[in-house]
């Protein structure tokens, strides 16, 4: 709502298109909180309005949750704010330090649209939509979505073009494998149907990502307890000396 300034008028209200978008803001995290499981009255509370307003705004709860889930939907999947964030990413830290800020804006981004699909797959549940045929404002709704997310994906592929250019001259690969190698490994964060092992933490995944998982110096980090007994046996009789190869030594 608009407020007069110097008066003791009452605001101006606000249009209607105004006054939806104003409740979709407002109750977009108690949504993507609890989905369908939202009442009427947590909405109209989260709104700051009656529930009558609520309803006169949207016709019917759900009605309201496929909007803010639509919304939501499109917030994470906007282009322009992965460029932007991609972007603010300070390319003078060190390659680990940028790569495990990119894992977590993208592993946030992935819950998001996980999240919202999530409410919109149970809304078309809940509605008996999937038995019926789509009408021509959902098919309407999938095509610009699926421009939008394309979008989203030339705005990612470039912003981590930019992220690692100031290291490409250390990279043992083309820039754009290693691209495809971050956005798998974010990826493959939210791809877990089969009871999979947790996922590892972004800096975990950067390191991996910068060193790899292998150590070929011939040098395995000990844990104290059995340094300690190695250290204590190295001069007994019989025990050799461990010898470090390298690499390329048959």
């Amino acid at each position: 709502m608009i407020a007069s300034s110097g008066t003791n008028r009452r605001a101006a209200p606000l249009a209607p298109d105004d006054r939806r978008s104003a409740i979709v803001d407002a109750v977009l995290p108690l949504v993507g909180e609890f989905g369908l499981e939202v009442t009427s009255r947590e909405l109209a509370d989260a709104a700051g309005i009656a529930e009558g307003t609520l309803f006169r705004a949207f016709g019917d709860k759900l009605t309201l949750i496929g909007a803010v889930a639509v919304e939501g939907l499109h917030r994470a999947s906007g282009p322009v704010e992965t460029r932007a964030e991609l972007a603010a990413i300070d390319r003078e830290a060190p390659l680990e330090e940028r790569l495990e800020r990119v894992i977590e804006l993208g592993r946030r981004r992935m819950t998001d649209v996980m999240r919202w699909m999530g409410v919109l797959r149970a809304l078309h549940h809940r509605t008996g939509a999937r038995d019926q045929v789509e009408p021509e404002h959902v098919q309407d709704f999938r095509a610009q979505l699926a421009k939008q997310r394309e979008q989203q994906r030339e705005a990612t592929v470039a912003g981590l073009i930019g992220v690692l250019q100031p290291d490409e001259h250390r990279l043992r690969m083309p820039i754009e494998v290693a691209v495809a190698l971050v956005e798998a490994s974010i990826a493959g964060t939210h791809a877990r149907v089969d009871h999979l092992l947790p996922a590892p933490s972004p800096r975990v995944v950067a390191d991996a990502l910068v060193h790899g998982i292998a150590d070929d110096r011939g040098e395995k980090p000990v844990p104290e307890p059995t340094a300690a007994k190695n250290t204590a046996s190295e001069n007994s009789p019989g025990t050799a000396t461990p010898r470090t190869s390298h690499p390329q030594e048959p």
